[in-house]
């Protein structure tokens, strides 16, 4: 993908999440999710458990609330998490749901505030 198209891509998520987070959350609207970064070796154990053939990642779409803010580890202070959008990755084959807890990630690090 060239960066003038990524870049494009970034910026209508940006605008569009900007305004629906105003939209929805009025008064209580916060910066939202940017991007959220997953290291190599989280990677790396979830293609482990897949199909050499068939095998992949699939991402799922989530927002913390007070009930899972326990399921990341990327912040000290998980209350700054609250409200955010974030990533669930999945070891999957064939684009199946995960079978098994171990095959389900969450927790890579959300931008906004862990941003590089």
């Amino acid at each position: 993908m060239d960066f003038k198209k990524f870049d494009r891509l970034k910026k209508q998520y940006e605008e569009f999440i900007d305004k629906a987070e105003k939209d929805v959350e009025k008064e209580k609207a916060i910066q939202q999710t940017r991007s959220v970064w997953f290291d190599r070796h989280t990677i790396e154990t979830l293609l482990a458990q897949t199909d050499p053939k068939t095998g992949g990642l699939k991402i799922f779409f989530g927002k913390y609330d007070e009930d899972t803010l326990s399921e990341s580890d990327s912040l000290a202070n998980k209350k700054d998490l609250d409200g955010k959008l974030t990533l669930i990755v999945a070891a999957s084959d064939a684009n199946q749901d995960p079978q098994q807890e171990m095959m389900i990630v969450n927790g890579g690090q959300v931008c906004p505030p862990n941003c590089s």
